[in-house]
């Protein structure tokens, strides 16, 4: 085949999709430029008519699984390499870039089979974003610098890991593999492991040992030490002489790489967008045929660049590079399934390994305060036939949470709080299944009773499948046995088909990387169907292998996992000062205390007593047994009669109709409507807020009030009880619902400032039976003394670790939350609250809700449901409450009066004129990193509808918008990827809402309330958010160079052309405008506008209508944006950041241990210099609530004594004279004391 010969693809057989997939596709496979179809490209090509994005990922089917020992991190190395330019797109940020100014985004991964590549973008741009994309694969550039630079990201992103619980346990795990198994490499790898640092152009290495993983976690650059494995490497080529050979050997194992792994046969692209099919095909045949087989030279500086390297060391560099990412190759199986049918068992985990004889017990201490229990089963690999897969079957028996079940039976003991179960590792060549458990202290205390009660399930799940064989045998006293296994098999079976048919596509991005992925594994006949069973039937139940895995249950065949504090100090009390018992006479392996190599954690390893085994062997119990039948699979999945023809087959572009309101009573509530006509699908949506104060306020009296007045305050301790019925109502209800939740309906219950939300969602034929269930239960006596236990433990156990397990951007958004937005006291204040409170508490905190007598619904049913469906489903509803009312009362009960006040969220004005910095010092002794988060927040209320916003709101919230998305990447390329400050920078636009507080008084004994207070109201608040997390600088200078950053950005914009300006508000716009997909996405989207709208619209009096909501307020936003021009951006830019004096900025500061927080010298000059809670406290004590009706800056006199204080420094004394004189509150006053501050600031 010639250069001139255009490439004729491979058509493949069409693929399997459900009934409800509108899409169409075109699997093919791209030939080799020597015409070889076997070693060519797998492509997918989706064109989806109704989507305005389009999507592609290609997926390499090699991930960590193929490093080589001595250079762990090399896959996850190459995937971060790929994105800094290619030979066509030499720019490192182009990519980026374009995807920024054309609404898209990007991202990739890392696993240990895979490394996939994903990214989104406007449709109208697709094509050229598909080029820059595509020559990541066939022409990459691999720089010298960028290769250098590179390396502090991935160093970054494994500082970002050490603190996270999950990544922890996954490396202990690991560390129990054999060691020669590619399961156990470090797949993140770090600068310890992938030794480039400056050497790339001379200059000290960062290079270590790979036995000394503490320097791993440093950020200080370490010297090259003989006990690295590379050094070994390079003398073996004559080579390591110069301390810069070890940096290009790196250098040179990622081209081997890329070339080894990054061809054809190896890769599998899908493309997505409304494009039609042969448009599609002809963009990728050309630019994906191209990609270089091994064979070929495929990296641009592939070549020796090195002035101070020999041509013939660099050859010698590549060939041992080659020989090694070969070698390496070899260790990882093939995906495919049909390469996988000849993969050998080979478990990872093996009792060899820890002496011999299992069980055994690995230890671990948690960050967060939680007390897991996971037991490992190491399995056969099931990964060549998704469809009949045993494991699956087990995880539903196992994981099963109704009546009978090992959760229901320790649900009930008061020893657990959740279980689950399936495979934690699944490749071609093993399965490890597990058990996992979350603990209450009481089942943490009698954890081996816990175990027991899982091998008394297995027990008696194994006999259930012998008994059902015999009944295959001929056997037919034990027909019941195999009806009951082969009808779960069915239910199984039919779920998953209904799922199948009956699930709308979603969004192009994520669909294009999962579906790639797939495709490696199952090819695309099965890329969408494998593991949805749809030719499974009764008959087909897997038995034999059922009964085999079974038997693999046992305590033989078992290592544990205990995660928790008490359980670290058990194993610290058994191994005291490092003391070791032997496992066996004979073996060399001893327990006790034991150092994972990668994170240095501390682990211990111990052996069961054989009395325990004996019992766990011998374990059975009388209540154990299999599930019942499912009575929450639909009966009926037939589309609404009252749906009209065309709105039977799904319109997602389709503009959204809003809801209609169909009930609208004061005494009772609201209930909105819509019948889907865009979906076609039998599913429905079921909101339903009670609104009440009750759920976070209290009626309270003034103090030396003589009359009845009372007023509704926020209360801490009842926003903790409610936090507590919650939890203990899902307790209460989760073996009843699991069903449900097998089914396709899922629940669940919130409370906010609002009051309490329910909300149902899944298909249509029982969402109301099941939302009639949960409202009846909610409002009776389902508070139980284990359900309160339990969650009071999590609730202690979650705010006691909080601070010591925390990041540190955690950490920095809670301090500001904490002062901006939270209305508690912080979490020691909430601990000593969670600690005090009882169950009696509790309770009295239910009986509160029923009490308010102007509590009132306000329902969203919309979906797959006619009116009079949704109706009658609102009347049982209110009947339910009514009658729930009327036994809960006691007779004493107090009107708030709803016309004066509706709850809902709050946000705190910040004061212009004045900087305020919180720092604070990280708790988390693991944490490296520090984090800065700067917010500015506008002093213009944000956009809410046409009508209820003025013309400055809307242009403000618009330009706000705009102004984000263009500074996003610029922040990113200049902070991340030229300064590579860390891993974590980012910048973004955010929104919260704060509802007017009650400033009135209400008469407890009059059936109507008084209020002194203006309107309802709720106001959008909109803010610039900049996020860095960083261990490279410390935070001050982070945020110096934040600043910096801001103000070159302000010559970048005035210097910008205008049409690049019109292209990123109309890349915006048509972001935000695009069609929803979902509809439980719909039913948020309009719920939001009702929570937070709906009172302020419809009180009586206000002029306003449903319209009014602002259903349509993407297109009037986009309209606005599409409007803006440069010098809209700049005035914006300049009055919420540039200029102090009319912006409002707040930076939250987090310090880690790589850069402590520096001791603070005597009394820092600035009041708004916060370093502890007591000072942070206080602050906010001065801030006034966010309301149009209320500013730190008042008119008239007000102002000028401002202005006066700005030029003389007149003294407070004065100020206080004549604010009293005027009449101005206490909160001008503290106003005027924070007006003094003089902080840095941008000039």
């Amino acid at each position: 085949m010639t250069e001139e010969t255009p490439i004729q693809p491979i058509y493949l057989p069409p693929i399997e999709q459900g009934q409800s997939d509108y899409r169409t596709y075109r699997p093919l496979v791209l030939p080799t430029a020597n015409g070889d179809a076997h070693d060519g490209i797998t492509v997918l090509l989706v064109n989806d008519p109704q989507s305005k994005h389009f999507a592609a990922s290609v997926s390499v089917h090699s991930g960590a699984s193929s490093d080589p020992r001595v250079l762990p991190g090399l896959a996850h190395f190459c995937e971060h390499m790929c994105f800094l330019g290619s030979a066509a797109y030499p720019r490192e940020n182009e990519y980026k870039q374009y995807l920024s100014q054309h609404g898209g985004k990007s991202n990739a991964s890392t696993s240990m089979s895979h490394t996939t590549y994903q990214f989104d973008v406007l449709a109208e741009f697709a094509e050229k974003a598909l080029d820059i994309f595509s020559h990541f694969f066939s022409s990459p550039l691999f720089t010298q610098s960028g290769t250098a630079r590179e390396v502090h990201a991935v160093d970054s992103e494994n500082s970002k890991n050490l603190v996270n619980d999950g990544r922890r346990r996954w490396q202990v795990l690991k560390s129990l593999a054999l060691p020669d198994h590619h399961f156990s490499k470090f797949s993140t790898g770090n600068k310890v492991t992938l030794p480039v640092g400056a050497n790339m152009h001379g200059g000290e290495s960062n290079s270590s040992s790979f036995d000394s993983q503490t320097s791993a976690n440093s950020s200080q650059e370490i010297p090259i030490t003989d006990t690295h494995p590379l050094t070994k490497v390079l003398k073996e080529i004559d080579a390591g002489d110069d301390e810069r050979d070890m940096p290009q050997f790196v250098r040179a194992a990622l081209l081997a790489f890329h070339k080894r792994h990054y061809r054809p046969k190896n890769m599998t692209v899908v493309v997505v967008g409304p494009q039609s099919l042969d448009t599609l095909e002809s963009w990728v045949v050309p630019r994906f045929s191209n990609i270089p087989d091994a064979s070929e030279a495929h990296c641009q500086e592939e070549k020796n660049n090195c002035d101070f390297m020999e041509d013939a060391k660099w050859s010698r560099m590549k060939r041992m590079a080659e020989e090694l990412i070969e070698e390496a190759a070899k260790e990882a199986p093939p995906v495919s399934v049909s390469a996988a049918k000849d993969v050998r068992y080979n478990p990872a985990f093996r009792p060899e390994l820890q002496g011999g004889n299992w069980p055994v017990v690995v230890t671990t201490k948690p960050l967060q305060s939680v007390r897991k229990l996971v037991l490992f089963f190491p399995m056969p690999p099931t990964w060549d036939n998704p469809d009949q897969s045993p494991t699956r079957l087990l995880s539903h028996l196992f994981g099963h949470e109704g009546r009978g079940s090992a959760f229901a039976l320790l649900q009930d003991s008061g020893w657990l709080s959740s279980l689950s179960s399936g495979s934690r590792v699944s490749g071609p060549d093993q399965n490890l299944f597990q058990i996992e458990m979350s603990l209450t202290e009481e089942g943490e205390k009698n954890w081996k009773e816990v175990t027991e009660v899982i091998f008394a399930y297995a027990k008696m799940l194994t006999d259930a499948v012998e008994l059902s064989l015999s009944s295959k045998e001929g056997n037919y006293n034990t027909c019941s046995t195999h009806d009951t296994l082969t009808r779960i098999w069915d239910e199984i079976g039919q779920i998953d088909r209904m799922h199948f048919h009956q699930t709308s596509p979603g969004a192009v991005y994520s669909f294009a990387s999962s579906v790639a992925q797939s495709i490696s594994k199952y090819g695309t006949l099965k890329c969408l169907s494998a593991g949805s069973m749809l030719n499974e039937t009764p008959d087909t139940l897997p038995a034999e292998q059922l009964a085999s895995y079974c038997q693999r249950i046992t305590p033989e065949n078992c290592f544990i996992e205990r995660y928790s504090e008490m359980a670290w100090e058990e194993m610290e009390s058994l191994y005291i000062e490092g003391g070791h018992r032997e496992a066996s006479e004979s073996g060399s392996f001893v327990f006790g205390k034991q150092t994972e190599k990668w994170y240095g954690i501390d682990y211990y390893l111990s052996p069961v007593s054989e009395q325990d085994i004996q019992s766990w062997k011998t374990a059975s119990n009388t209540y154990l047994h299999l599930p019942h039948p499912n009575l929450f699979i639909p009966r009926s999945l037939d589309l609404c009669p009252e749906l009209p023809p065309e709105s039977r087959t799904q319109r997602i572009d389709k503009p959204i109709d809003p809801p209609k309101l169909v009930a609208n009573d004061s005494n009772t509530g609201r209930l909105w409507w819509r019948l889907d006509d865009r979906y076609a699908l039998p599913k429905s949506s079921l909101t339903l807020l009670i609104r009440t104060p009750t759920s976070e306020h209290r009626l309270r009296k003034p103090k030396d009030c003589a009359d009845s007045s009372v007023y509704w305050e926020y209360d801490s301790e009842t926003a903790m009880k409610s936090n507590f019925l919650t939890g203990i109502f899902f307790d209460a209800m989760a073996q009843d619902t699991y069903d449900a939740h097998l089914a396709g309906l899922d629940w669940s219950l919130s409370k906010s400032s609002s009051g309490y939300t329910l909300s149902c969602y899944g298909y249509s034929d029982r969402l109301s039976d099941l939302g009639l269930k949960l409202l009846t239960e909610f409002s009776g006596n389902f508070v139980k003394e284990s359900h309160f236990r339990t969650n009071k433990d999590k609730v202690i156990r979650g705010l006691k670790s909080y601070f010591q397990s925390k990041r540190a951007d955690s950490i920095a958004l809670y301090y500001r939350n904490l002062l901006v937005n939270w209305r508690g006291d912080g979490m020691e204040k909430s601990l000593e609250i969670a600690e005090s409170i009882s169950i009696d508490d509790v309770i009295a905190q239910q009986q509160s809700i029923w009490e308010d007598e102007d509590m009132m619904l306000e329902c969203l049913y919309t979906g797959n449901v006619s009116e009079k469906d949704a109706r009658q489903f609102f009347d049982k509803a209110v009947v339910i409450i009514k009658n729930r009312s009327n036994t809960w009362q006691t007779g004493d009960t107090v009107r708030g009066g709803r016309s004066a006040w509706i709850p809902g969220p709050f946000e705190r004005r910040l004061p212009n004129n004045e900087d305020i910095e919180l720092h604070f010092q990280s708790k988390n002794e693991k944490e490296e990193n520090g984090a800065v988060i700067v917010t500015y927040q506008s002093q213009i209320p944000g956009f809410k509808s046409k009508t209820l916003s003025s013309k400055e709101s809307m242009h403000r919230s618009a330009a706000i918008r705009l102004l984000c998305t263009i500074i996003k990447e610029p922040f990113f390329d200049q902070l991340r990827t030229q300064q590579q400050l860390g891993y974590i920078v980012s910048s973004y636009y955010d929104v919260n809402f704060t509802t007017r507080q009650p400033n009135y008084s209400i008469d407890s004994h009059s059936t109507s309330s008084t209020t002194k207070s203006l309107p309802l109201l709720t106001s959008a608040v909109d803010s610039i958010v900049f996020y860095v997390l960083s261990r490279k600088e410390e935070p001050q200078e982070v945020t110096n160079r934040i600043d910096d950053f801001l103000l070159n950005f302000r010559s970048r914009l005035e210097a910008m052309d205008s049409s690049e300006i019109q292209g990123y508000a109309d890349s915006l716009a048509s972001s935000l405008t695009k069609p929803i997909r979902k509809l439980s996405e719909e039913a948020k989207h309009h719920f939001a506008k009702i929570r937070h709208y709906a009172p302020e619209v419809l009180a009586d009096g206000s002029g306003h209508s449903c319209p009014d909501l602002g259903w349509d307020n993407p297109e009037v936003i986009a309209n606005a944006i599409r409007q803006l021009d440069r010098n809209h951006l700049l005035q914006v830019l300049d009055n919420l950041i540039i200029k102090k004096e009319s912006g409002a900025r707040i930076v939250s500061t987090v310090y880690g241990k790589t850069h402590p927080m520096p001791v603070q010298q005597g009394t820092h000059k600035s009041s708004s210099y916060i370093s502890t809670m007591e000072s942070l406290l206080t602050k906010r004590s001065t801030l006034i609530p966010y309301d149009p009706a209320t500013s730190y800056q008042q008119r008239g006199f007000v102002g000028s004594l401002w202005r006066a204080v700005g030029r003389h420094k007149t003294t407070l004394q004065y100020i206080a004279a004549a604010a009293a004189m005027i009449g101005v509150g206490a909160w001008t006053m503290s106003a005027m004391k924070s007006s003094l501050s003089e902080k840095k600031r941008i000039k």
